[in-house]
């Protein structure tokens, strides 16, 4: 049997949230899909740059602004090469700009589909640290993870809190969403998980 002291967890979505919002086309609200398409519109020096989504049903677009009325001199020259070119992964940027989206859309959908690439790491700790990594913010519960990594209900996940086995840092709630570089400790390697060996 081989004890592991340090799993890491990659959070990779598999796509980009879906947003609801009215279709002028469908005359009603409807869901829009991101296209991972950039449109630029240059007026002399001043740029307009939008991320274009699709509806579901009859494909009628939406604009979701990026830029407004810029003068080109103030976006980076590379970061407006990727806008000209649809860089993938800056369109994924700002297809999970929640808070932003939110401003504009009457929903966005949370429910993504996701990988877990997960290294299993051995230390001389006598406890067992999960450290995550998420390059998106897609509003994702971290008692609702860490209880599919662990294999464990989430009242099991609080009742380990509760008697300090288990442990977030920074200390926050559970219920909250995962972000880049969260680490959490379960204390002691005699808690009876999969996840700790083969």
């Amino acid at each position: 049997m081989c004890f592991y002291d340090l799993l890491t967890y990659e959070i990779i979505p598999q796509e980009t949230p879906n947003v609801i919002r009215n279709c002028s086309k469908c005359k009603r609200d409807t869901e829009f899909y991101c296209s991972e398409k950039f449109r630029v519109n240059a007026n002399q020096k001043m740029v307009d740059v939008w991320v274009v989504y699709n509806c579901i049903h009859c494909e009628g677009t939406w604009n979701y602004p990026i830029f407004s009325r810029v003068h080109v001199n103030k976006i980076n020259s590379n970061l407006y090469q990727k806008f000209m070119n649809n860089d993938r992964e800056t369109v994924w940027y700002y297809a999970f700009q929640f808070n932003h989206l939110r401003k504009l859309c009457n929903e966005v959908s949370t429910n993504i589909r996701y990988e877990l690439r997960e290294k299993r790491l051995e230390t001389n700790s006598n406890n067992l640290t999960i450290k995550f990594y998420c390059k998106y913010d897609f509003d994702l519960r971290i008692d609702k993870v860490l209880a599919e990594i662990l294999g464990v209900s989430r009242s099991t996940l609080k009742k380990l809190e509760l008697e300090g086995i288990l442990m977030l840092n920074p200390k926050i709630s559970m219920k909250k969403k995962i972000f880049d570089n969260l680490q959490i400790t379960l204390v002691g390697k005699g808690l009876d998980f999969n996840v700790f060996h083969y």
